[in-house]
């Protein structure tokens, strides 16, 4: 079993956010408003069905004392109360603002083949037919195992939005407790290494048989393609190197 959780924490290692050109850039400090703009818009449909995912997989967990866990993230996901923040998807609209997303294009976002491709498979491994260890591998591992979000000079998402394009504390707030890891951190940020360390708990306590292991091990695989996807369409369709870097305006 350990070596089984081990493999999916190898193959989100493998294929972490930093092997995208997309986050290269942005933590690169080389991002133009265009593409920040875009990132934001193509990000939002599959970050507005997250807290729904996970109350899927938590309707299945019979232990209460793991199911809390998940209730748990849940609560401050849509609420910000247990870390004095606030509802998360919120931040991150408010980091749009800042890059200059209108609240007219987040209420009608983009909805490309790609991005319908990842909502769909999480859809279905959390809140459809599928083991619902499926989804912890694949959707709440996936999210919230990864190693940190770093540039080469080993500068976090926060620190590089805060510091580099200026954002004010409201646009750069959401990085704050979703990539504030620096360079010789092990987590992401605090509250994702407790939900990582949830997901893993739950897949040793049910994912319990080799098919199910095995299942897992493919719906990560399949979600891993989909994702890296998704990451190439915004960056092949937002980025031109010519246009200026984004900066907020002092």
């Amino acid at each position: 079993m350990t070596d089984f959780v081990a493999e999916l924490d190898r193959m989100i290692g493998e294929r972490k956010k930093m092997t995208s050109a997309l986050y290269q850039t942005i933590l690169a400090g080389k991002a133009t408003e265009r593409l920040l703009r875009n990132f934001v818009l193509h990000r939002w449909p599959i970050k507005s069905f997250w807290t729904r995912n996970i109350l899927g997989i938590a309707s299945r967990i019979e232990d209460y004392r793991l199911r809390v866990l998940l209730v748990e993230n849940i609560y401050e996901e849509e609420t910000g109360r247990l870390s004095n923040s606030g509802r998360h998807l919120d931040t991150f609209a408010d980091f749009g603002t800042a890059v200059g997303v209108t609240v007219e294009e987040l209420a009608n976002p983009p909805m490309a083949p790609e991005t319908a491709a990842v909502i769909a498979h999480n859809v279905r491994v959390c809140n459809g037919e599928a083991h619902f260890t499926e989804g912890v591998a694949s959707v709440l591992l996936l999210m919230e195992g990864q190693p940190p979000i770093v540039s080469d000079s080993g500068h976090s998402m926060l620190s590089v939005m805060r510091d580099v394009y200026g954002l004010p504390e409201r646009g750069y707030e959401f990085f704050v407790h979703h990539a504030s890891a620096d360079q010789g951190d092990d987590a992401v940020s605090e509250l994702e290494d407790e939900h990582a360390a949830a997901a893993r708990n739950l897949l040793r306590r049910y994912c319990d048989t080799p098919q199910l292991q095995e299942n897992a091990i493919n719906a990560l695989a399949n979600a891993l393609e989909l994702r890296h996807r998704h990451f190439d369409l915004i960056f092949a369709t937002s980025y031109d190197p010519t246009e200026p870097v984004f900066r907020f305006p002092a």
